[in-house]
């Protein structure tokens, strides 16, 4: 049967396939725009990805140095050496060659290079510059080289827990590595040749260098002559006295510029157990920073400047401690269970009275308290340029006893970090100004141009001027007569305060367990040096007055002769009142009256450890040299935990 259409039918026919062909065009010329101009960029980059084969070029981390300058980390040039299959000639003898220039044997090498399906294949890191022109002397068709960067330590263990560490790969691990990885790792380039599909390199082809962008470096706050004192103390304090761990801070006070920081036991930098996570994590860890700890008698400074900011008391205060103070029922002793009898605020922190600090913190009360601790930034922290910065460990305020308040005012029932009381003792000191404690000075480009600036910081003003003037004299006192003469430097004024902290575990207190520390700074009148000992569970003598203050003194003197600090005209007075030239006598079998009288009579203080009517043991030991003002701690039969 014959189809026949009418003109109309054929010309609507004609006109659908003609609109069909233009829409098929449309699409075509779309695609084509799409092609040449909108994704030309990436269509390009994918062909050039086809015929061009790359090689990385590692760019130079960069350098962490003090404030001087002094490289304390800093990066160095390797090469890796890669073959490439499709360009070798013989593998066997490629795998001969190479294993006298690197530490794998040549049958390491042949299974895996003699396999052709790889375009690259890396065989060794970490070649020396001398080897690679050695090699290129020699050149085999098939080898190549990859600039990489091996990161260096120059000081081993000397501030290893704060500047960390980086991965085999060169990212930061640990530390400020970690934390500022983003602005030390750089921009990696590459060195690229054009191949066939194969991966065999073009005769015509040459090598294009997309260059790497060096990393940015780090200048500390960190003084590196301060820092080297601070190390050998710190090891010293740790060895000497067979503890757990000891931690030094010294800052300066009106910046909050961290001038040097340690604990040790620490980890060696250039020698890391990477095959024992546990060992590195535990030794890497800056525990200054991140760790809270019951403070102690250190904590009363911060006691008294509440007090007296809030007009509570005054240094013309006097107050009577009979050896204990009672809450609900719970007797909470003074380290002389005999009592202090009456004394001023000065004799008070001079004495290290728990009663007189018990006392204020009672005037104080709980709610006003933990106000001042979110303003001295010891609950909130102070966002430090370190990572895992710690914060204090406060009981919620509705679970708080009155005898835990009590404790609190001496610094039991609380625990905050080094970090933190350096941090708000220094706004004590300075004139009632805390600061923001950093570690970071300056950013700075391989050419110099500083890209950023860490200017001192006030967080908040805690106190005013004339309490930290009365409070710096107070503590002056307590480092001339009390219980923190061990830290005292001839013909130079320094503060400070003496603690003693009973450890606790499982709830219960830890015996025989404490935690020795002493907080000093220096000059008295505006100060520029605090510095921190903390002496974790030290074997034998515990006090802070006996462990820590010692180890402040001999910081402090070397820091002072470092910096060239002037004496202030007393040396020889200071001197003379230093000398260690009163025997100790012996106590044993003796009452504490007779022992009391013997050690007044030559100008000696005590303590007492335990109840019993008879001294039992005594440190210092007889016939010890003691200078005049020094403690001796009296032990009597039945030992119970004391508080300094």
């Amino acid at each position: 049967m014959e189809i026949k259409f009418t003109t109309r039918e054929l010309s609507k026919r004609l006109f659908a396939t003609m609109l069909a062909i233009a829409f098929f065009v449309c699409l075509l010329l779309i695609k084509l725009f799409m092609l040449t101009i909108v994704d030309s960029g990436e269509i390009t980059a994918k062909g050039l990805s086809q015929w061009m084969r790359g090689l990385p070029m590692t760019a130079n981390r960069g350098s962490i140095t003090d404030r001087n300058g002094v490289v304390l980390a800093s990066s160095f040039t390797t090469y890796d050496i890669y073959v490439r299959p499709a360009d070798m000639e013989d593998a066997f003898e490629m795998s001969v060659y190479l294993s006298k220039f690197t530490n794998k044997t040549a049958e390491e090498i042949y299974d895996k290079i003699h396999k052709k399906n790889y375009s690259e294949i890396k065989v060794a890191t970490g070649i020396t510059k001398s080897v690679v022109q050695e090699m290129l002397n020699n050149y085999l068709a098939g080898v190549f080289f990859a600039e990489n960067t091996t990161r260096e330590y120059e000081y081993g263990a000397l501030l290893s827990q704060i500047i960390g560490f980086v991965s085999s790969d060169g990212v930061g691990q640990a530390g400020l590595e970690k934390e500022f990885n983003k602005f030390l790792e750089g921009v990696d380039g590459k060195s690229l040749v054009e191949s066939d599909l194969k991966g065999t390199t073009l005769d015509s082809s040459t090598t294009t260098y997309l260059d790497a962008i060096d990393g940015l470096n780090i200048k500390l706050t960190v003084d590196f002559a301060i820092q080297n004192i601070l190390e050998e103390e710190i090891m010293s304090a740790y060895l000497t006295n067979g503890a757990e761990s000891a931690t030094g801070i010294v800052m300066n006070p009106s910046t909050g510029e961290i001038l040097g920081i340690s604990t040790k036991p620490s980890v060696d930098l250039s020698d890391l157990p990477r095959d024992d996570i546990q060992k590195l994590m535990k030794l890497s860890k800056a525990t200054a920073i991140t760790d809270a700890y019951e403070p102690g008698s250190t904590f009363k400074i911060i006691t008294t400047a509440i007090a007296m900011q809030e007009g509570l008391t005054s240094v013309h205060d006097f107050f009577y401690c009979p050896g204990f103070r009672v809450a609900n029922g719970v007797r909470i002793n003074c380290h002389r269970r005999s009592g202090h009898g009456s004394q001023s605020l000065t004799q008070g922190l001079c004495n290290s009275c728990n009663c007189v600090f018990m006392e204020l913190i009672n005037r104080i009360g709980l709610k006003k308290f933990y106000s001042y601790l979110e303003k001295f930034g010891l609950s909130t922290g102070y966002n430090f340029d370190f990572p895992g910065e710690g914060k204090a460990v406060l009981m919620p305020e509705n679970a708080v006893t009155a005898g835990d308040l009590l404790r609190m005012g001496f610094g039991q029932s609380i625990a905050i970090t080094p970090l933190g009381l350096i941090s708000s003792v220094s706004a004590v000191a300075n004139g009632g100004n805390l600061m923001q404690p950093h570690l970071v000075k300056e950013i700075y480009s391989s050419s110099g141009v500083v890209l950023y600036t860490n200017q001192a910081t006030i967080l908040e003003k805690v106190v005013d001027a004339a309490v930290s003037s009365s409070i710096n004299k107070m503590l002056e006192e307590v480092v001339d007569k009390g219980g923190g003469k061990k830290a005292a430097v001839a013909g130079h004024s320094i503060s400070g305060k003496t603690g003693t902290a009973q450890k606790y575990q499982d709830g219960a207190i830890a015996q025989g367990k404490y935690v020795a520390s002493f907080l000093g700074y220096a000059p008295t009148e505006c100060p520029e040096y605090i510095v921190l000992v903390i002496v974790d569970e030290p074997k034998g003598a515990y006090y802070g007055g006996t462990v820590a203050a010692p180890i402040a003194r001999n910081i402090f003197e070397r820091i002072f002769e470092t910096k060239g600090v002037e004496t202030n005209g007393n040396l020889e007075a200071d001197r003379k009142a230093l000398e260690a030239n009163i025997p100790v006598p012996n106590l044993t079998g003796k009452s504490l009256t007779e022992a009391v009288t013997i050690l007044n009579s030559l100008g000696l203080q005590y303590l007492t450890q335990g109840t019993g009517s008879r001294v039992t043991g005594q440190i210092a030991p007889p016939e010890t040299k003691v200078c005049a003002g020094d403690i001796v701690l009296l032990i009597f039969d039945e030992i119970q935990g004391g508080e300094d």
